[in-house]
């Protein structure tokens, strides 16, 4: 359940990249219980319709559309939809990514290729056109969501934290450059959160040696990284833009990796 009240976003439109499942999936409900209206999007038609079908049962109101974020066409095509269903767009949350646990030599060619387009050229190609389609002239948020790890040497994710430090670069950037239109823009760097595809991929590829060991002595919780996005968002964070909000129960700052107790 969220610490915000129903009426947070009441009147706006969110959009939510990768927001039929996992953390892209809590964060758009999150908005919707909060006043929202919704729209989500990703490359499977069926997981979208599905999910917006949960969410229309749980009352809130939500647009499905299928998109590819690498394709610049097809997020037009998305902010287009948007604007013609709701009539504004205020907040847009970059959540659509891909992840898999592999050892730089262990990289293929496109396999690198296809995370840095998803993660980097997606969240690019998206602001850009909710700045071009709405954003620029009416203002507003953008959160864009990252990764905790790209500033040390993560094993198994070369070509993740590579996309993700091009995310957190992008961010600052739009945020400077975008700021005087009234568009903040920050980033969330999610740690090991239950109940997600990418924490069962590196647990298996890991034999469990990524959870559960951080100063907080816990995984977190896709309502984690909501909360976050929420506030960041939200009206409570008006004087915030340009940053990078870890939240992975103190992992990033813990270098020993040694606990007292």
């Amino acid at each position: 359940m969220s610490l915000f009240s129903s009426n947070t976003f009441h009147g706006q439109v969110v959009l939510v990249t990768g927001g039929g499942t996992g953390i892209g999936k809590q964060i758009a409900r999150s908005f919707g219980r909060c006043g929202a209206s919704l729209a989500i999007c990703s490359r499977r038609l069926e997981v979208i319709e599905a999910t917006a079908a949960e969410f229309e049962g749980e009352g809130l109101s939500c647009l499905a559309v299928p998109c590819d974020v690498r394709k610049p066409d097809e997020v037009e095509h998305v902010l287009r939809c948007v604007i013609e269903r709701y009539g504004r767009l205020d907040v847009v949350i970059n959540n659509a990514a891909g992840n898999f646990p592999a050892p730089m030599s262990g990289i293929t060619y496109n396999g690198f290729k296809a995370v840095v387009d998803i993660d980097l050229l997606g969240t690019y190609n998206v602001s850009k056109a909710a700045f071009e389609t709405w954003l620029g002239e009416h203002g507003g948020n953008i959160v864009n969501i990252t990764a905790p790890f790209q500033n040390v040497g993560p094993t198994l994710q070369a070509h993740v934290a590579s996309a993700k430090a091009g995310v957190d670069s992008l961010t600052r950037t739009c945020a400077v450059e975008w700021g005087p239109r009234g568009i903040r823009v920050n980033a969330v760097a999610p740690g090991a959160i239950a109940d997600t595809e990418g924490l069962s991929r590196f647990e298996n590829a890991t034999e469990g040696g990524s959870s559960g060991r951080c100063p907080l002595g816990r995984v977190g919780t896709a309502q984690d990284i909501a909360d976050t996005v929420l506030f960041l968002a939200s009206e409570a964070s008006t004087y915030v833009t340009g940053q990078i909000i870890c939240v992975d129960g103190g992992s990033s700052v813990d270098s020993m990796k040694i606990r007292l107790d």
